[in-house]
């Protein structure tokens, strides 16, 4: 198949060129300073792809100028980043000088008057012309493929995923270029969903739900010795007297802990949202009226959010207050570092132990780590010389991954030693929020993995998703669930209050129905009309998205 520049794009470099040629007054220069952007936009798909799995678009940009000042931060994360960008910037001034230099302007566009007026024409006529487009254009937010791939998963982040070569690359940039979000088709409601039963409550646990960064079980990978690879954290901690856990199924891999975030939040999947879900914090957010923290609060819980980096970063905090959080606490108000390698797990867990101790209220406290967080394995020099060895094994980004995972390991361990030796009952609660981009080389390729660590109703297109999950509580009979299947990340907040053993409303009972039907799948669950029953009845019956 031969891809063909889509109206999109055609539109979009009429209306670049046309600006570029009004302001220059010199074609050539005008192409070569347009051929050099669009380099530059194939430069950042391909980067992206490769750290985060898609491909950039234009809602990409506009998501980040939201807040430019702290989100260039992520240049300083990735150094290599922040220097392609330094680079491109002076490319075009080195590409605009050059221009400017040895191509003489378009003679009827040098004169005074007429020219300045012609000029202005230009202009006006590519950016009206640009706006017009842009208002009639409508985007198919619902398209989804059928190619066996994910229900549900939707057409536009299809192509993001498998873009198909330059032209495809800046057909996906400039046809997503918004990221308004669309509500799921409304369906008359299902007789499945019963409504809540009523329970009596003891006294109410303390809940702290950790955001593990970029952890997923590394004894996937059939290369990967246990001595280096397992980790205590993927096993039943020994101070738990009750422990449910196994794989996790989530909506991203390499990175987008905002899509994590909001699936814990909403107990819903961005995807059903359409192309717009991708930008959950402030697409989704605010329009979010029923989440885990306001049905807590609802119980009489003290709500807790612990950020470990700047709260503007990617919205964060105004996401978090819609969230319905009573506390945010974020990296300056904590006195974290300011490099993110350099905030501990164990940092972290010190502040939010601090933190639960304010009242006698039972709390809930959600934790996110930062310190195993990408790139991996970018300065082999400070991988410690005790995984040297594995990284011989896999690869010295897997083992630079692997190091900073046993401090994670051993501060949970530690955590949790805390935490769960309490006279309140108290429930302790992590997941892995992504995998890391240093797994792919092996989780893209059922056969570089352990068949029997596998969930066995993921399949080959789950594989870079499947991370881990574990609850573990100081109260209640003595038990060890471990499942084989894996959980869907959405279905991780009615299963935590379940567990908790507190009251399920109606979006958590039929969450539990839901789970139940598809084996603890959400968009990947084999009947479709359950799942197109069940997000009516969430979104359109209990209005928990306007």
């Amino acid at each position: 198949m031969i891809l063909v520049p889509s109206t999109s794009t055609l539109v979009s470099v009429g209306v670049i060129f046309g600006v570029l040629f009004a302001l220059l007054r010199r074609p050539w220069t005008a192409t070569a300073v347009l051929s050099y952007m669009l380099g530059f936009v194939l430069l950042a798909s391909f980067v992206k792809q490769a750290y985060l799995g898609t491909a950039v678009t234009l809602a990409d940009v506009r998501f980040f100028l939201l807040r430019p000042l702290e989100n260039f931060r992520l240049f300083i994360t990735y150094p290599l980043l922040g220097a392609t960008l330094l680079g491109v910037i002076a490319g075009v001034a080195a590409c605009v000088a050059a221009g400017l230099r040895l191509e003489r302007p378009v003679a009827w566009m040098a004169r005074p008057r007429l020219g300045l007026w012609t000029r202005i024409a230009i202009g006006t006529i590519a950016v009206a012309a640009g706006f017009g487009a842009s208002q009639s254009a409508r985007q198919d937010s619902h398209a989804r493929v059928n190619d066996g791939d994910a229900y549900a998963a939707f057409l536009s982040m299809y192509a993001q995923q498998h873009p198909g070569g330059p032209i495809g690359r800046l057909n996906v940039f400039f046809n997503n270029r918004t990221f308004a979000a669309t509500l799921p088709p409304a369906r008359p409601q299902s007789k499945f969903f019963a409504p809540p039963a009523e329970t009596e409550v003891g006294e109410r646990p303390d809940i702290m739900l950790v955001l593990e960064e970029s952890t997923f079980d590394a004894m996937l990978i059939a290369k990967c010795p246990a001595v280096d690879c397992d980790n205590v954290m993927m096993h039943p901690l020994s101070v738990a007297d009750r422990t449910q856990q196994g794989p996790l199924l989530v909506h991203t891999t390499g990175g987008g802990t905002w899509l994590a975030e909001f699936a814990i939040m909403s107990g819903l999947d961005w995807r059903a949202f359409g192309r717009g879900g991708a930008y959950a914090p402030v697409s989704l957010a605010p329009r979010l009226k029923k989440s885990l923290p306001t049905y807590l609060r609802s119980l009489g819980y003290r709500t807790v959010a612990v950020y470990p980096t700047d709260g503007n970063f990617l919205s964060a905090e105004t996401a978090y207050v819609d969230y319905g959080f009573d506390e945010f606490y974020e990296r300056r108000m904590l006195g974290f570092p300011d490099e993110w390698g350099d905030t501990s797990d164990a940092m972290v867990f010190d502040k939010a132990l601090q933190l639960a101790q304010r009242d006698e209220r039972p709390v809930f406290m959600f934790v996110l780590t930062i310190r195993n967080h990408g790139p991996h394995g970018g300065d082999p020099a400070k991988v410690p010389r005790a995984f040297q060895g594995v990284a011989q094994q896999t690869s010295i980004n897997v083992a630079d991954y692997l190091a900073r995972t046993r401090d994670s390991s051993r501060s949970l361990v530690a955590l949790a030693d805390k935490w769960l030796k309490s006279p309140r009952p108290r429930v302790l609660a992590w997941f892995g929020d992504h995998q890391p981009e240093a797994a792919w080389d092996f989780t893209k390729f059922r056969d570089k993995l352990r068949a029997d660590r596998i969930a066995p109703n993921a399949g080959d297109a789950q594989l870079q998703y499947l991370t881990r999950y574990q609850f573990s509580a100081n109260f209640g009979p003595k038990e060890r669930s471990i499942g084989k299947d894996a959980l869907d990340l959405a279905y991780v907040s009615s299963e935590l209050l379940h567990f908790s053993g507190l009251p399920l409303d109606a979006s958590a009972t039929a969450a539990k129905q839901a789970a139940a039907a598809c084996k603890g799948l959400m968009m990947d669950c084999a009947d479709r009309e359950l799942i197109g029953d069940y997000l009516s009845y969430r979104v359109h019956e209990l209005h928990e998205v306007e």
